[in-house]
Protein backbone atom coordinates (compact mmCIF):
# COMPACT_ATOMS: atom_id res chain seq x y z
CA UNK A 1 0.00 0.00 0.00
CA UNK A 2 1.49 3.50 -0.98
CA UNK A 3 2.78 5.36 2.33
CA UNK A 4 1.30 8.66 2.78
CA UNK A 5 5.17 9.95 1.36
CA UNK A 6 4.03 8.40 -1.90
CA UNK A 7 0.85 11.24 -1.90
CA UNK A 8 2.05 14.09 -0.50
CA UNK A 9 3.00 15.37 -3.52
CA UNK A 10 0.04 15.39 -4.95
CA UNK A 11 -1.36 17.46 -2.25
CA UNK A 12 1.69 20.43 -2.79
CA UNK A 13 0.93 20.62 -6.55
CA UNK A 14 -2.62 19.20 -7.82
CA UNK A 15 -3.93 22.88 -7.47
CA UNK A 16 -3.00 25.77 -10.24
CA UNK A 17 -4.02 28.10 -7.77
CA UNK A 18 -0.69 27.08 -5.57
CA UNK A 19 1.47 27.86 -8.21
CA UNK A 20 -0.10 31.08 -9.12
CA UNK A 21 0.59 32.08 -5.43
CA UNK A 22 3.85 31.29 -5.85
CA UNK A 23 4.40 33.45 -8.83
CA UNK A 24 2.89 36.22 -7.39
CA UNK A 25 4.86 36.18 -4.14
CA UNK A 26 7.93 36.25 -6.82
CA UNK A 27 6.25 39.38 -8.13
CA UNK A 28 5.54 41.01 -5.28
CA UNK A 29 9.10 40.59 -3.92
CA UNK A 30 10.98 41.60 -7.42
CA UNK A 31 8.64 44.66 -7.15
CA UNK A 32 9.67 45.63 -4.08
CA UNK A 33 13.40 44.76 -4.54
CA UNK A 34 13.70 46.85 -7.90
CA UNK A 35 11.27 50.01 -6.49
CA UNK A 36 12.83 53.31 -7.50
CA UNK A 37 16.02 52.03 -8.38
CA UNK A 38 18.40 53.60 -11.15
CA UNK A 39 18.79 50.80 -13.63
CA UNK A 40 21.66 52.56 -15.27
CA UNK A 41 23.44 52.73 -12.13
CA UNK A 42 22.70 48.85 -11.57
CA UNK A 43 24.34 48.44 -14.99
CA UNK A 44 27.60 50.30 -13.66
CA UNK A 45 27.85 48.18 -10.74
CA UNK A 46 27.97 45.00 -13.06
CA UNK A 47 30.26 46.76 -15.39
CA UNK A 48 32.59 47.48 -12.46
CA UNK A 49 32.32 44.35 -10.60
CA UNK A 50 35.56 42.00 -10.44
CA UNK A 51 35.19 38.80 -12.16
CA UNK A 52 37.96 37.38 -10.79
CA UNK A 53 36.37 37.68 -7.14
CA UNK A 54 33.06 36.30 -8.44
CA UNK A 55 34.92 33.40 -10.06
CA UNK A 56 36.40 32.20 -6.41
CA UNK A 57 33.21 32.90 -5.06
CA UNK A 58 31.36 29.92 -6.94
CA UNK A 59 34.20 27.89 -6.46
CA UNK A 60 34.01 28.37 -2.69
CA UNK A 61 30.13 27.76 -2.82
CA UNK A 62 31.33 24.52 -4.67
CA UNK A 63 33.45 23.77 -2.10
CA UNK A 64 30.54 24.12 0.52
CA UNK A 65 28.02 22.17 -1.29
CA UNK A 66 31.06 19.05 -1.04
CA UNK A 67 30.58 19.55 2.80
CA UNK A 68 27.14 19.48 2.47
CA UNK A 69 27.32 15.93 0.68
CA UNK A 70 29.91 14.95 3.38
CA UNK A 71 26.95 15.58 6.10
CA UNK A 72 24.33 13.96 3.98
CA UNK A 73 27.01 10.74 3.88
CA UNK A 74 27.25 11.09 7.81
CA UNK A 75 23.41 11.65 8.33
CA UNK A 76 22.82 8.43 6.29
CA UNK A 77 25.25 6.08 7.82
CA UNK A 78 22.72 4.34 9.96
CA UNK A 79 20.85 3.46 6.71
CA UNK A 80 22.95 3.13 3.88
CA UNK A 81 26.90 2.57 3.22
CA UNK A 82 27.70 4.58 0.23
CA UNK A 83 29.86 7.32 -0.32
CA UNK A 84 29.74 11.25 -0.87
CA UNK A 85 30.62 11.59 -4.25
CA UNK A 86 27.76 9.01 -4.46
CA UNK A 87 25.46 11.11 -2.65
CA UNK A 88 26.37 14.43 -4.33
CA UNK A 89 24.71 14.22 -7.34
CA UNK A 90 21.36 12.97 -5.88
CA UNK A 91 21.98 15.80 -3.45
CA UNK A 92 22.09 18.30 -6.66
CA UNK A 93 19.06 17.10 -8.03
CA UNK A 94 17.27 17.81 -5.36
CA UNK A 95 18.51 21.33 -5.72
CA UNK A 96 17.86 21.71 -8.96
CA UNK A 97 13.97 20.66 -8.59
CA UNK A 98 13.83 22.99 -5.51
CA UNK A 99 14.89 25.89 -8.25
CA UNK A 100 12.58 25.18 -10.36
CA UNK A 101 9.69 23.51 -8.51
CA UNK A 102 7.79 25.65 -6.04
CA UNK A 103 6.62 24.52 -2.57
CA UNK A 104 10.49 22.63 -2.23
CA UNK A 105 9.02 19.42 -4.35
CA UNK A 106 12.94 19.01 -4.53
CA UNK A 107 13.16 17.22 -1.01
CA UNK A 108 10.63 14.38 -2.60
CA UNK A 109 12.62 14.52 -5.62
CA UNK A 110 15.91 13.98 -3.56
CA UNK A 111 14.37 11.13 -1.23
CA UNK A 112 12.75 9.73 -4.80
CA UNK A 113 15.95 9.40 -6.60
CA UNK A 114 17.48 8.05 -3.52
CA UNK A 115 15.71 5.48 -3.19
CA UNK A 116 15.76 4.93 -6.93
CA UNK A 117 19.56 4.70 -6.79
CA UNK A 118 20.75 3.38 -3.22
CA UNK A 119 17.29 1.67 -1.68
CA UNK A 120 16.88 3.89 0.69
CA UNK A 121 13.33 3.67 1.45
CA UNK A 122 11.26 7.38 0.26
CA UNK A 123 10.20 7.83 4.02
CA UNK A 124 13.51 7.46 5.66
CA UNK A 125 15.00 9.40 3.15
CA UNK A 126 12.48 11.93 3.55
CA UNK A 127 12.80 12.88 7.36
CA UNK A 128 16.86 12.42 7.33
CA UNK A 129 16.25 15.91 4.61
CA UNK A 130 14.07 16.98 7.45
CA UNK A 131 16.84 16.71 9.74
CA UNK A 132 19.24 18.66 7.53
CA UNK A 133 17.16 21.05 7.63
CA UNK A 134 16.98 21.40 11.49
CA UNK A 135 21.12 21.42 11.36
CA UNK A 136 20.57 24.29 8.33
CA UNK A 137 18.01 26.13 11.23
CA UNK A 138 20.70 26.05 13.81
CA UNK A 139 23.82 27.38 11.58
CA UNK A 140 21.30 30.34 10.50
CA UNK A 141 20.58 30.77 13.86
CA UNK A 142 24.31 30.74 14.88
CA UNK A 143 24.85 33.26 12.53
CA UNK A 144 22.09 35.65 13.51
CA UNK A 145 23.55 35.34 17.21
CA UNK A 146 27.08 36.19 15.62
CA UNK A 147 25.42 39.21 13.30
CA UNK A 148 23.31 40.58 15.91
CA UNK A 149 26.07 40.39 18.49
CA UNK A 150 28.59 41.92 16.48
CA UNK A 151 26.20 44.98 15.77
CA UNK A 152 25.65 45.59 19.37
CA UNK A 153 29.29 45.63 20.15
CA UNK A 154 30.29 47.96 16.99
CA UNK A 155 32.44 45.53 15.54
CA UNK A 156 34.18 47.00 12.74
CA UNK A 157 32.09 50.45 13.51
CA UNK A 158 28.78 48.31 12.89
CA UNK A 159 25.83 49.54 14.42
CA UNK A 160 22.45 47.82 15.94
CA UNK A 161 21.19 45.00 13.24
CA UNK A 162 17.29 46.18 13.82
CA UNK A 163 14.60 44.73 15.77
CA UNK A 164 13.27 42.77 13.01
CA UNK A 165 16.72 40.73 13.12
CA UNK A 166 17.25 40.39 16.64
CA UNK A 167 13.37 39.10 17.24
CA UNK A 168 14.35 36.83 13.84
CA UNK A 169 16.89 35.63 16.03
CA UNK A 170 15.15 35.51 19.06
CA UNK A 171 12.33 32.98 17.75
CA UNK A 172 15.13 30.74 15.34
CA UNK A 173 16.88 29.84 18.65
CA UNK A 174 14.00 28.62 20.20
CA UNK A 175 12.70 27.01 17.61
CA UNK A 176 15.63 25.03 16.10
CA UNK A 177 16.31 24.15 20.52
CA UNK A 178 12.98 22.63 20.43
CA UNK A 179 13.14 20.68 17.26
CA UNK A 180 16.39 19.82 17.98
CA UNK A 181 14.79 18.23 21.31
CA UNK A 182 12.26 16.85 20.14
CA UNK A 183 14.12 15.22 17.35
CA UNK A 184 16.94 13.77 19.77
CA UNK A 185 14.14 12.00 21.93
CA UNK A 186 12.86 10.50 18.65
CA UNK A 187 16.66 9.26 18.08
CA UNK A 188 17.15 8.10 21.16
CA UNK A 189 14.12 6.61 22.04
CA UNK A 190 12.71 5.25 18.40
CA UNK A 191 10.64 2.20 19.58
CA UNK A 192 8.40 4.43 21.82
CA UNK A 193 8.42 7.14 19.17
CA UNK A 194 7.36 4.40 17.02
CA UNK A 195 4.31 3.69 19.12
CA UNK A 196 3.08 6.92 19.90
CA UNK A 197 3.14 7.47 15.89
CA UNK A 198 1.27 4.21 15.08
CA UNK A 199 -2.04 5.28 17.43
CA UNK A 200 -1.78 8.64 16.17
CA UNK A 201 -2.05 7.40 12.89
CA UNK A 202 -5.09 4.92 13.55
CA UNK A 203 -7.03 8.45 14.59
CA UNK A 204 -6.51 10.00 11.82
CA UNK A 205 -8.32 9.18 8.99
CA UNK A 206 -6.31 9.36 5.94
CA UNK A 207 -3.47 7.29 7.85
CA UNK A 208 -5.57 4.97 9.34
CA UNK A 209 -5.41 2.05 6.35
CA UNK A 210 -2.15 2.13 5.84
CA UNK A 211 0.24 -0.35 6.56
CA UNK A 212 2.57 1.79 8.89
CA UNK A 213 5.34 0.75 6.83
CA UNK A 214 6.26 4.79 6.29
CA UNK A 215 6.23 5.25 10.18
CA UNK A 216 8.80 2.71 10.18
CA UNK A 217 11.16 4.91 7.56
CA UNK A 218 10.48 8.24 9.29
CA UNK A 219 12.17 6.84 12.78
CA UNK A 220 15.01 5.15 10.52
CA UNK A 221 15.64 8.52 8.87
CA UNK A 222 15.54 10.13 12.39
CA UNK A 223 17.83 7.63 14.33
CA UNK A 224 20.88 9.76 13.69
CA UNK A 225 19.78 12.49 15.47
CA UNK A 226 19.61 10.52 18.49
CA UNK A 227 23.92 9.24 18.15
CA UNK A 228 25.68 11.68 19.70
CA UNK A 229 28.68 11.27 17.45
CA UNK A 230 27.18 11.28 14.18
CA UNK A 231 24.94 14.45 15.25
CA UNK A 232 28.15 16.15 16.34
CA UNK A 233 30.12 15.31 13.12
CA UNK A 234 26.82 16.54 11.30
CA UNK A 235 27.09 19.82 12.98
CA UNK A 236 30.98 20.41 12.46
CA UNK A 237 30.42 19.41 8.71
CA UNK A 238 27.38 21.90 8.43
CA UNK A 239 29.58 24.85 9.86
CA UNK A 240 31.80 24.03 7.14
CA UNK A 241 29.09 24.37 4.60
CA UNK A 242 27.79 27.63 6.14
CA UNK A 243 31.18 28.67 7.07
CA UNK A 244 31.99 28.67 2.94
CA UNK A 245 28.80 29.93 1.89
CA UNK A 246 29.23 32.43 3.90
CA UNK A 247 32.54 33.33 2.99
CA UNK A 248 31.37 33.37 -0.92
CA UNK A 249 28.46 36.36 -0.18
CA UNK A 250 31.57 38.29 1.53
CA UNK A 251 33.85 37.47 -1.96
CA UNK A 252 30.70 38.65 -3.78
CA UNK A 253 30.47 41.83 -1.44
CA UNK A 254 34.36 42.17 -2.56
CA UNK A 255 33.87 41.70 -5.89
CA UNK A 256 31.12 45.25 -5.88
CA UNK A 257 33.12 46.75 -3.64
CA UNK A 258 30.60 46.94 -0.65
CA UNK A 259 33.44 47.18 2.30
CA UNK A 260 31.21 45.96 4.55
CA UNK A 261 32.71 43.59 7.35
CA UNK A 262 32.52 40.10 7.28
CA UNK A 263 29.50 39.49 9.90
CA UNK A 264 27.12 41.64 7.59
CA UNK A 265 27.45 39.19 5.20
CA UNK A 266 26.21 36.41 8.33
CA UNK A 267 23.35 38.72 8.90
CA UNK A 268 23.02 38.79 4.79
CA UNK A 269 22.91 34.74 4.57
CA UNK A 270 20.57 33.82 7.82
CA UNK A 271 17.93 36.32 6.25
CA UNK A 272 18.31 35.71 2.53
CA UNK A 273 17.66 31.99 3.34
CA UNK A 274 15.59 31.92 6.11
CA UNK A 275 13.00 34.36 3.98
CA UNK A 276 12.96 31.28 1.57
CA UNK A 277 12.26 28.51 3.99
CA UNK A 278 8.48 29.36 2.97
CA UNK A 279 7.39 26.72 0.66
CA UNK A 280 5.81 29.12 -2.20
CA UNK A 281 8.65 30.54 -4.41
CA UNK A 282 10.44 28.66 -7.06
CA UNK A 283 14.33 28.75 -5.87
CA UNK A 284 13.52 31.55 -3.37
CA UNK A 285 13.35 34.55 -6.92
CA UNK A 286 12.34 37.51 -4.95
CA UNK A 287 12.07 37.06 -1.26
CA UNK A 288 16.12 35.92 -1.47
CA UNK A 289 17.04 38.94 -3.23
CA UNK A 290 14.53 41.69 -1.27
CA UNK A 291 16.17 40.17 2.12
CA UNK A 292 19.82 40.16 1.29
CA UNK A 293 19.30 43.99 -0.37
CA UNK A 294 17.47 45.27 3.10
CA UNK A 295 19.91 44.05 5.27
CA UNK A 296 23.29 45.43 3.02
CA UNK A 297 21.08 48.88 3.30
CA UNK A 298 21.35 48.79 6.76
CA UNK A 299 25.24 49.32 6.77
CA UNK A 300 26.02 50.76 2.99
CA UNK A 301 26.94 54.15 3.11
CA UNK A 302 27.69 54.98 -0.75
CA UNK A 303 26.57 56.86 -3.75
CA UNK A 304 23.91 54.44 -5.30
CA UNK A 305 23.89 52.68 -2.13
CA UNK A 306 20.41 50.82 -3.18
CA UNK A 307 21.61 50.04 -7.24
CA UNK A 308 25.10 48.18 -5.50
CA UNK A 309 23.14 46.45 -2.95
CA UNK A 310 20.72 45.57 -5.78
CA UNK A 311 23.16 44.56 -8.14
CA UNK A 312 25.34 42.44 -5.14
CA UNK A 313 21.94 40.75 -4.32
CA UNK A 314 21.22 39.76 -7.80
CA UNK A 315 24.42 38.65 -8.88
CA UNK A 316 24.64 36.54 -5.80
CA UNK A 317 21.48 34.67 -6.22
CA UNK A 318 22.44 34.43 -9.47
CA UNK A 319 25.50 32.30 -8.62
CA UNK A 320 23.74 30.24 -5.70
CA UNK A 321 20.97 29.18 -7.90
CA UNK A 322 21.91 29.16 -11.43
CA UNK A 323 25.10 26.66 -11.49
CA UNK A 324 24.04 24.34 -9.04
CA UNK A 325 20.84 24.23 -10.88
CA UNK A 326 22.14 23.57 -14.22
CA UNK A 327 24.13 20.30 -12.76
CA UNK A 328 21.52 19.19 -10.69
CA UNK A 329 19.58 19.20 -13.90
CA UNK A 330 21.82 17.02 -15.74
CA UNK A 331 22.08 14.80 -12.73
CA UNK A 332 17.97 14.55 -12.88
CA UNK A 333 18.16 13.95 -16.42
CA UNK A 334 21.16 11.09 -16.22
CA UNK A 335 19.33 9.58 -13.65
CA UNK A 336 15.82 9.36 -15.51
CA UNK A 337 13.65 10.70 -12.64
CA UNK A 338 10.28 11.00 -13.89
CA UNK A 339 9.60 14.10 -12.98
CA UNK A 340 5.91 14.83 -14.95
CA UNK A 341 5.18 10.89 -13.22
CA UNK A 342 5.96 12.70 -10.12
CA UNK A 343 3.87 15.33 -10.51
CA UNK A 344 1.56 13.73 -11.39
CA UNK A 345 1.86 11.93 -8.02
CA UNK A 346 2.31 8.42 -9.38
CA UNK A 347 5.67 7.20 -7.87
CA UNK A 348 8.23 5.05 -9.17
CA UNK A 349 7.38 1.36 -9.97
CA UNK A 350 9.54 -0.18 -7.46
CA UNK A 351 8.01 -0.73 -3.72
CA UNK A 352 8.42 2.05 -0.73
CA UNK A 353 10.40 -0.08 1.10
CA UNK A 354 12.47 -1.68 -1.36
CA UNK A 355 16.41 -1.74 -0.13
CA UNK A 356 19.03 -1.99 -3.01
CA UNK A 357 21.88 -4.42 -2.45
CA UNK A 358 24.13 -1.63 -0.18
CA UNK A 359 21.12 -0.59 1.90
CA UNK A 360 20.73 -2.32 4.68
CA UNK A 361 18.28 -0.46 7.67
CA UNK A 362 18.98 -2.13 10.71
Amino acid sequence: MPSPAHHALPLLTSSGARALLGVGISALFVFLFLRDTNFTAVGHAFRDADIVLLLLALLVFFAGTAFRALRWHVLLRPLVHTSPQRLYPIMAVGYAANNVLPFRIGEVVRAHTLNQQLGVPRSAGLANVFLERVLDGVMLALFLVLGVAASLTGLDGMHYAGDILTATMAFLVFGVSIALIGLYLIGRHPARAQAILRRLARRLPRLRHHDGAWIDGLIAGLRPAGDRTLLLAAFWTSAAAWGLEALMYFLVGQAFSLGLPFPVYLLVAAAANIIITAPSTNGGVGPFEWAAKEVVLIYLVANNAQETAVAYATALHGLVLIPITLLGLAFLWYFHVPIPRLLRGRGPTQDESAVGPESQIP
